[in-house]
């Protein structure tokens, strides 16, 4: 497969090396994901428009790869196949004045990395002395952290991950903010296994429920305790 149009008959339209060019259409009739670009340093180029150009990627293969399609009007890099001008491949974007970077580097330490959506969903390399690993939604309100609870370095992606009441200053913390979280396994066994201890801690209520049997089995003492009185209701309570 070949990007762009049919190759030329003569070198008239040969151009070599890297070209500005900025994004007019991203909707391919064909679904490969091409896009066509206008070149606005040519004549006419603010209006006419290249052929349909392939995009280069980190990989690509039969339904997998990393997809990142440029919107219409962002400014992107472009070279010809052979200096051919009805064969363009897109290189990559470039940020400008008008699109910023996501990581402005305030502090020069260079200390992230990642991806940020459109949205503002993003996926966080935090390289900082608080080494972590953040996936965020756009309110950053729900969060995976990975590594160092704590925040550090400077820009608009330094963040702190919710530190677990009972926890350490590492490990992995999934929290939100708002709204409910649930676990669900529909099919299968759901297992949690510690080492040491587990912990379950609310300021309400904790439910255990369970359509058959619940079963809980301890080595060494056993302790409950209630500050208010305590019910148990069943055909049978037996106490050993």
């Amino acid at each position: 497969m070949r990007a762009g149009g049919p190759r030329q008959d003569s070198l008239d339209s040969t151009s070599y090396g890297l070209h500005y060019g900025v994004v007019v259409q991203n909707k391919d009739p064909d679904g490969l994901n091409r896009i066509k670009v206008k070149l606005p340093w040519l004549d006419q180029g603010d209006t006419d428009q290249t052929h349909w150009a392939q995009l280069l990627t980190p990989m690509e293969g039969n339904k997998f790869g990393w997809l990142t399609l440029p919107d219409v009007d962002d400014a992107v890099v472009v070279m010809f196949v052979a200096g051919d001008s009805s064969q363009p491949v897109i290189l990559g974007g470039v940020w400008s004045t008008k699109d910023t970077s996501p990581e402005p580097n305030e502090d020069g330490k260079n200390n992230f990395r990642g991806y940020r959506s459109r949205a503002g969903h993003r996926m966080i390399l935090d390289d900082s002395d608080k080494t972590k690993v953040v996936i965020a939604d756009k309110t950053a309100k729900n969060v995976i952290g990975i590594g160092n609870f704590a925040t550090a370095g400077a820009g608009p992606n330094k963040c702190a991950v919710f530190k677990p009441p009972m926890s350490g200053d590492t490990g992995v913390s999934i929290s939100t903010m708002e709204g409910a979280m649930e676990i669900t396994c529909k099919q299968g066994k759901l297992s949690i296994t510690a080492e040491q201890a587990i912990k379950i801690n609310a300021k309400t209520t904790i439910e255990v429920k369970a359509a058959q049997t619940i079963d809980i089995n301890g080595t060494g003492t056993a302790k409950l305790t209630s500050g208010q009185p305590a019910n148990f209701d069943a055909p049978t309570i037996k106490i050993a």
